[in-house]
């Protein structure tokens, strides 16, 4: 009996253990850092590139209310993808985004590039396109404004979700998936719904700039 009463004091101080030990594993693992970002205190350069984009989606006849930005510096298994507010001045979303497989690339370092078949990611400015995919129906296509990814359309480059990405963002890193991610940017599927409703609420394309920043 007493051993009985043991092992029923015992087990659930167990569990507690188990749990506190999980907890900050993914705490060291940068789980829960930055989490869901709103404003821009982690990101002042922001700002100034929040500016640039600004007078370029003007120029281009764009949505001049917000635009995407995406650092491909910051690991994937934090936040990197960002919506900001231009009339807020501030990030008023964040989510998640994996890299292409393609050259080399691993988990903790994306290698870039233009070209068809590459399966790499590509940096530059996009015009966040409404046209679907083919089999992704959610998903948006991709044009390239830039020479470092004016291949995008013609290699059928979009902004799409990939539950690969919500089963793997508390990792510091995503793992790289040439099934989920041949270079377009792969979100959450929270992420693309929050995406495609700010896309049907809004008139003009979105601008979505990617650029590495290490």
């Amino acid at each position: 009996m007493a051993v009985r009463k043991i092992k029923r004091v015992l087990a659930p101080l167990a569990a507690l253990f188990a749990a506190a030990l999980f907890f900050f594993y993914l705490f060291s693992q940068g789980c829960f850092s930055p989490g869901k970002i709103a404003g821009n205190t982690r990101y002042p350069d922001m700002a100034l590139r929040a500016e640039q984009a600004l007078k370029y989606a003007e120029r281009r006849g764009m949505n001049n209310q917000y635009c995407l930005f995406l650092d491909y510096g910051i690991p994937s298994g934090k936040p990197r993808l960002f919506v900001w507010s231009f009339e807020e001045g501030r990030i008023v979303y964040s989510g998640y985004a994996m890299h292409g497989p393609g050259k080399g690339s691993t988990d903790e370092v994306p290698v870039f590039s233009n070209v068809y078949g590459s399966l790499c990611s590509s940096v530059g400015r996009y015009e966040v396109t409404r046209n679907r995919g083919t089999r992704n129906k959610t998903g948006l296509r991709l044009k390239g404004l830039d020479l470092s990814n004016n291949n995008a359309y013609f290699r059928g480059i979009m902004i799409h979700s990939s539950r690969w990405v919500d089963r793997n963002k508390w990792r510091k890193y995503i793992p790289l998936n040439e099934k989920c991610c041949q270079g377009c940017v792969t979100v959450s599927t929270r992420d693309m719904a929050y995406i495609n409703r700010l896309v049907g609420q809004e008139e003009g394309n979105l601008l979505l700039w990617a650029f590495y920043d290490a």
